[in-house]
């Protein structure tokens, strides 16, 4: 039986998304299993979380490598992080400055026979970047396309903080940090853009549809006021400040509060699948189109 091609297209899309959506699925499991001990930090060794985000990254065909880093933390004590960063070089020219996309792998880990999941936070926003870069792979690319997985969020930023040092901001176009994406009955997101990145909050905009909506600020006064949260500093809540020190402007997503943050109940069930499936194809949709622009 022969299709008509706008019908191939159709079931084309359906089964991509499908299998996004099945990928997806598959790594938020994963990383909120027991196994994972709720993917705490500080250690020597490179963790099993680690090592789990770096094969994924390499089953994609993308080049990656570990860094690692040494911090105080508490009352001075050493503590170890382990950042997975995977690179998409610029395939077309002219290459136009990078861009970075950063999501914090660790949480809180466990305590006695309990463990905290972090679902939201941030596994969701781990399994987004790595489906974002399977995306990308196959994508015309304007720019290098760095991806981080930060490790020690929890304790300071330290990992973001440790591979943003490293950056020369004269070549970084834009951050682009997630963190807590599991969008909840409301469909929203928020996103806080810096100052310097204010012209790209049309293009955020045009990226999301009436299903899952993007409120963007720029101002943390007013973001906090719409949240009603008086006591969170959005801009120094996550990985992105790290990078806004150094001089790189940033867009940070997430859906801002959550009654279940840093609680054992952050689980893989309470987050939905199909939503956080969405949620990565609008923001790859944003990237994309930052990608495939050769505009400084």
């Amino acid at each position: 039986m022969q299709l008509p091609g706008i019908s191939l297209l159709w079931l084309s899309c359906i089964i991509s998304v499908a299998q996004a959506a099945n990928k997806i699925e598959v790594d938020l499991r994963t990383l909120t299993s027991e196994a994972y001990a709720g993917r705490g930090s500080g250690h020597a060794d490179i963790n099993k979380s680690a090592r789990y985000i770096y094969s994924r990254f390499v089953e994609t065909g993308i080049d990656v490598y570990y860094q690692s880093f040494r911090f105080r933390h508490g009352f001075g004590k050493l503590a170890y992080g382990h950042n997975v960063v995977a690179t998409l070089p610029c395939n077309v020219t002219p290459c136009s400055a990078a861009l970075v996309i950063s999501a914090h792998y660790d949480h809180l880990g466990s305590k006695g026979t309990r463990y905290y999941p972090g679902a939201n936070d941030n596994a969701s926003g781990v399994v987004v970047m790595i489906d974002i870069a399977r995306q990308l792979m196959t994508q015309v690319r304007h720019r290098e396309i760095i991806f981080v997985a930060t490790d020690a969020e929890e304790k300071g930023l330290y990992g973001a903080h440790f591979f943003a040092a490293t950056l020369d901001p004269e070549r970084v176009a834009l951050n682009i940090n997630l963190d807590m994406l599991a969008v909840n009955s409301r469909n929203r997101l928020y996103v806080l853009a810096s100052k310097q990145a204010s012209a790209y909050t049309k293009d955020i905009a045009q990226a999301f549809n009436k299903e899952i909506r993007a409120q963007v600020f720029t101002s943390t006064t007013r973001m906090s006021r719409r949240l009603d949260t008086p006591r969170v500093d959005w801009l120094r809540a996550s990985d992105h400040y790290a990078f806004h020190k150094v001089g790189i402007p940033f867009t940070y997503f997430g859906v801002g509060t959550d009654p279940l943050h840093h609680t054992y109940k952050d689980q893989f069930d309470k987050v939905d699948i199909p939503k956080l499936t969405q949620v990565s194809a609008h923001i790859n949709a944003f990237i994309s189109a930052l990608s495939v622009s050769a505009a400084p």
